[in-house]
Formats: structure tokens, sequence, C-alpha cells
């Protein structure tokens, strides 16, 4: 079965929604047979082997009180294994076969198991449905069927958890359902692991119009500086990188990041970015943060300001990287 894998590009795209009928082993491991019991491939068990260390996976199951929810979260920790497993199915099929299927199956391992200081409820999250699903038709329209979004629609009235094992859960989602777009962990004094604060980073941002925005606004920023420097020529690119400019007879490439933080001390990286600026030299890292975004009277994103840092002969060095998701921590000004 192909996958369409619509968040591979995003460096963002880190979490995963496990919809778990039994407690056991919640936290610990994703476990999803290679194929259904009919023998065909389950996209909802295929997706087991897209998950990378680092990745994020929310636990959907019976809250405290009794209600479906997410409980908690766990990280990714890997290798991706396959191990030979023995289990039932939960379906109407599997009940009536009445016996266990062994077979091939991915073991992800699971690390840092945290509780949610407030479960999301079915409740709670029909609370917001409009929202939610808002997100998820804004996801498909931008990326095509499917997404493998984590709730369905159910009956046009409630939303409830997809029929599945593992779906993807959007980094929109996260930020919409959360107080904060990374989902990151902390010991506290007690021992008690909680969910923390995200640092200083470039981060996500949940409306894409004004995402555009900001990146827009830091490319032309970087168009005007390079052409104020003298550049004889500048063409806008987008993939693998921003910007070709030729400055004093010299083919230089430019990514830029434009983010509303203040002196921000990482960027978020594709895999392609970093591996382009590695192959490819000279090669300037041009950064603009602290800039002002509001939307207009008519309904668009306006954008000023910015302050401007850049790193040329730019090399994203292995120590800078986070390799999860490609996180790099900018050098000292």
């Amino acid at each position: 079965m192909a996958i369409h894998n619509w968040w591979d590009a995003d460096p963002e795209e880190i979490y995963w929604l496990e919809i778990r009928q039994e407690p056991v082993g919640l936290g610990d491991y994703l476990r999803a047979p290679k194929a259904a019991i009919d023998g065909n491939p389950s996209w909802s068990y295929q997706l087991t082997s897209y998950v990378r260390p680092g990745d994020r996976v929310f636990h959907w199951h019976k809250t405290p009180s009794g209600e479906p929810g997410i409980l908690g979260w766990s990280e990714a920790a890997g290798p991706l294994e396959t191990i030979t497993w023995s289990w039932q199915a939960r379906g109407t099929r599997g009940r009536e076969r009445g016996v266990p299927t062994v077979g091939p199956t991915w073991n992800m391992p699971l690390t840092g198991y945290t509780e949610l200081e407030r479960p999301v409820t079915r409740s709670a999250l029909n609370a917001r449905r409009a929202e939610v699903l808002e997100v998820i038709a804004g996801l498909t329209r931008a990326h095509g069927k499917p997404i493998y979004a984590p709730f369905q629609n159910y009956g046009g009235r409630e939303l409830r958890a997809q029929q599945g094992y593992l779906t993807k859960f959007p980094a929109a989602l996260v930020a919409l359902l959360f107080d904060r777009p990374d989902v990151d962990v902390a010991a506290t004094a007690s021992g008690r692991r909680t969910t923390a604060r995200a640092g200083r980073g470039q981060g996500y941002m949940a409306d894409a119009e004004k995402r555009t925005a900001l990146e827009q606004h830091a490319v032309r920023m970087a168009i005007e500086h390079y052409l104020a420097g003298g550049a004889a020529q500048i063409e806008e690119l987008g993939k693998p990188y921003d910007l070709r400019v030729t400055l004093d007879g010299i083919e230089r490439h430019v990514e830029v990041k434009g983010s509303v933080g203040d002196e921000v001390d990482s960027v978020q990286l594709t895999q392609g970015e970093v591996d382009h600026a590695r192959n490819y030299q000279p090669t300037d890292l041009f950064v603009v943060d602290g800039i002002s975004a509001s939307r207009g009277a008519d309904g668009s994103i306006v954008t000023s300001g910015g302050i401007v840092r850049i790193w040329s002969e730019w090399v994203p060095s292995d120590s800078a990287l986070r390799p999860t998701h490609l996180r790099y921590t900018l050098p000292a000004s």
C-alpha cells in the first residue's frame, strides 16, 4: 500500500496519535502487524513504520473519568524493529475468528510517557469541533487526500477517534488543542514528568497564511539587502534554497528564515535545506526575527519590521542539529 507521505518535507510534522483498545504497553511501544488478518496491508498499521526517533506520540484511551480522550504522550525512542507477535484483532471479523494471529510486526520503542494535566476528552474535543474540522479541511486542500486525520466527523454531528490504530496528528492540531507548539518533557522537583514550554526557537505557527506572510516578508528583506549590497542578479526559488544571488561575480545561495520571536536561537530546517547547504558553498543563512504581523481591515496579513542576522558561508554542523526534527542552533552573532 502506497502511503501519501504529505508531511515528509516539513520538520514540524512530528506528531502521531495512537488509538488504543487495551492499556497494556501504553507509552512503552507502538506495535502493529505488517498485514491485517485478511493478509492485506492497512494504512493505520503501516504508518507505524513512518514514525522516527524523536517523534511525539499522543495516546488515545479511556481517561480517568471513563470518557475516551488523549491521556498523555511519549517520545519515539527507536530503533524501529520487526518482531514476531501474537495479536488478537478487536474488530467484528477479528472477534469472529476467535484465535490470535501470529506474524511479522513493526515495533517502535517509546520513552518518557507523560500524562497530560488535563486529558483532552472527546467532549472537550467536540467543543472545538468546527475548528478541528477546519484544520483538517485546510490540510486536505493543501496536500490532497488522504491525510490520515486522527478524528472523523462521525455521522456529521460529532468527532470521534479514527477507526484504526495509528494516525497522523498534524502540527496545526497540536497548536490548536494545546497551549504550546512543541511538546517536550522535563523532570520536576518531585520527579514527576510533565509538559514544558517551548524554548526560544522559530517554533510552529498554526495560521498557515500568517506563516507564509512571515516567510515572504523575510525573503523581501533579503532581496533588498543583497540589492543594496550590489547584487547583479537575484532569483527567487523556494526549494531547496530561497534565493540565488550573483554578487561580485560569485553565485551565492541564500536560505531565508523569518519569525515573530525576538533573537531566536534556533530555526526549523528540512533535510533538503541541510543537505544543500553542506553540498554548495557559498551559502548564506539569512534570519529575520522580531517581525510584526497582524490582520488588516480586509483580513489580509500585514507584516512589518524585523531584525536581520546573516551567517555567511554557512554549513550546518552536526552538533547544532537536533536530528529528530532538524532544529538548528544559530551560531553566536
